[in-house]
């Protein structure tokens, strides 16, 4: 039987290393926030693209890799620092509010489309 010593000592180490994982995702989003500061331009291996869901402009949405639960989808171009001011682009989705399914294998990719409207 687990002495009271036991749980005790348990529920201590728990709260510890989860004080350590709390500081990791705090420190990984000051690191994200930062860097959307300083340079918030990404390459394609830096971001996460939607399965079939484009922007008006016809790039494909994305979002950096990084990012927390709190971001939002974004215009590709837009994230690369290749966007076309001439040309409707998609306002940033938030995460919460929208349900557009991410690539993969199974459901596809849009990195790399880019379907513009015909007009």
């Amino acid at each position: 039987m687990i002495t009271k010593q036991e749980l005790d000592n348990a529920v201590k180490q728990e709260n510890e290393a989860q004080e350590i994982i709390n500081q990791y995702y705090r420190e990984q989003q000051e690191a994200f926030d930062r860097r959307m500061k300083e340079n918030p331009i990404f390459t394609d291996e830096e971001l996460f693209y939607s399965a079939i869901t484009l922007c008006p402009c016809g790039h494909g949405l994305a979002y950096p890799r990084n990012c927390s639960v709190n971001h939002y989808w974004d215009c590709s171009a837009i994230l690369k620092g290749e966007v076309d001011e001439a040309v409707e682009h998609v306002a940033q989705l938030p995460f919460s509010m929208t349900s557009i399914k991410g690539e993969s294998e199974h459901n596809g990719t849009t990195r790399g489309v880019f379907k513009p409207k015909e007009s």
